[in-house]
């Protein structure tokens, strides 16, 4: 398998996609919205979907990194980790005009479906991926909002690849680096827009969409 490795990026792509990350960061930043002590004490709680809900200056600037990260990619597909990939994830595939693989939660309608089963930082919950959407020896992209211990997004690629897809690269917002996730992923590499060095120094954080941190 062969994925995606910066070194092999032209100079000049490369700097235009460290610029749009560094905006994206800004404004992730600019815009957090943060919950102390939630779920559960300790916790600072990381509300990213009230930050995107309200900016849609911090949404451009966040698919102008993607875009630029991907565009010119060799990539057959996007997939994303329902809900909090869903709306990047699927905005990335138009701007690329590529397929768009939806991974969602078991007990959503889905006919003919793979599944597996995912743990979480609070609980464990199913993954399914319908068998019919995914082509065989496929690049494939994997969006989602957040990468923690790496549970959800390591279930995601299983699918994926039980499809017959390969994954290149798994693009995230957030990246709670103590958690682990990008070690408990590998060969896969992470791309992240943030990560918890450059938000909340020395404190336990967890990035929220519509699901747990994963």
């Amino acid at each position: 398998m062969h994925y995606v490795d910066q070194a092999e990026e032209p100079e000049c792509v490369a700097s235009a996609v460290d610029a749009a990350r560094q905006e994206a960061a800004q404004l992730l930043r600019k815009y957090m919205v943060t919950v102390p002590d939630f779920p559960i004490p300790g916790i600072e709680y990381i509300d990213f979907y009230r930050s995107t809900d309200r900016h849609p200056e911090l949404r451009l600037a966040v698919m102008r990194c993607l875009e630029q990260r991907y565009r010119g990619m060799e990539i057959d597909a996007v997939a994303a980790i329902g809900g909090g990939g869903f709306g990047f994830g699927m905005s990335l595939a138009n701007s690329l005009v590529l397929p768009f693989h939806s991974i969602r939660k078991a007990g959503e309608t889905v006919h003919d479906a793979l599944t597996t089963s995912v743990g979480m930082n609070y609980a464990r919950r199913e993954l399914t991926l319908a068998t019919d959407v995914v082509s065989r020896g496929s690049r494939v992209v994997l969006v989602d909002d957040t990468l923690a211990s790496g549970g959800s997004a390591l279930g995601a690629i299983e699918l994926l690849q039980a499809a017959g897809a390969e994954v290149v690269e798994l693009a995230v917002l957030f990246e709670i680096g103590s958690k682990d996730g990008r070690q408990a992923l590998r060969p896969v590499p992470v791309f992240s827009l943030l990560d918890s060095d450059n938000v909340a120094d020395g404190k336990d954080t967890h990035a929220a969409a519509h699901h747990q941190a994963t």
